[in-house]
């Protein structure tokens, strides 16, 4: 994959990448495909071309019914999704800016403030709401 010439913080993009629990049970290179990230990290450390990594969070469409606090749930048309997904921000990790493929969309201001208000709370930064 080559890398968006600009990655944004609340950008969905299309990386490689392979779940935790697909690991345990095959060949990585062999599951690894490209799917939807959500970019969290800020646009300073996004554009430093001497830093190669950027901070994402995985997606998925898979069981969209079970949203847990750490995830965001976006119901399709969000960010130019075709279905309903969540961003698992639970999985959030470093990805090499070089396995950063296309550009899908972008987070509505309001999806983002939800993103940040999770990942302060997932951090330990916020105290825990009574959802």
């Amino acid at each position: 994959m080559s890398e968006p010439s600009h990655i944004r913080r609340g950008d969905v993009c299309l990386a490689s990448y392979t779940f935790p629990h697909e690991r345990a049970i095959a060949n990585p290179p062999t599951l690894e495909k490209a799917r939807p990230i959500l970019i969290l990290q800020n646009d300073a450390d996004n554009d430093n071309p001497r830093y190669p990594l950027v901070m994402a969070a995985p997606m998925t469409t898979q069981k969209t019914e079970r949203v847990y606090k750490q995830d965001v749930l976006l119901p399709a048309g969000e960010a130019s999704l075709e279905q309903t997904s969540k961003v698992l921000l639970g999985l959030s990790q470093p990805f090499l800016k070089t396995r950063v493929g296309r550009r899908c969309g972008q987070l509505s201001s309001s999806k983002q403030r939800e993103v940040d208000l999770k990942l302060l709370r997932l951090f330990g930064f916020a105290p825990e709401s009574t959802e």
